[in-house]
């Protein structure tokens, strides 16, 4: 890879887009999932759970329940690629 291509494949790899995905790849299956179960199976910190769900409803890709710590997949098109890009540029303009 070369130039830009491969800066962003270096900036999708790292802690924040590998929690994003072990979150989303707990909601694929449509259902109402508890945050606080999710940090369990996880065993990851509730505080990391809840900014990628965070994360995640902000780009159009899961929605909130009723209850507070209750989150799904949303039945949008938004991609997983495209939130972790999102994430990448967010990175790179913070720095």
């Amino acid at each position: 890879m070369r130039g830009e291509a491969r800066d962003e494949a270096t900036n999708m790899v790292g802690a924040k887009p590998m929690l994003l995905w072990y979150v989303w790849i707990r909601l694929v299956d449509g259902a109402w999932h508890r945050l606080d179960e999710i940090s369990k199976q996880l065993r990851l910190p509730g505080n990391a759970i809840e900014w990628a769900a965070k994360f995640l409803c902000d780009k159009g890709m899961a929605e909130r329940g009723f209850e507070e710590n209750e989150i799904r997949l949303s039945r949008g098109n938004a991609r997983f690629e495209d939130a972790v890009r999102a994430l990448s540029s967010s990175t790179k303009s913070s720095k």
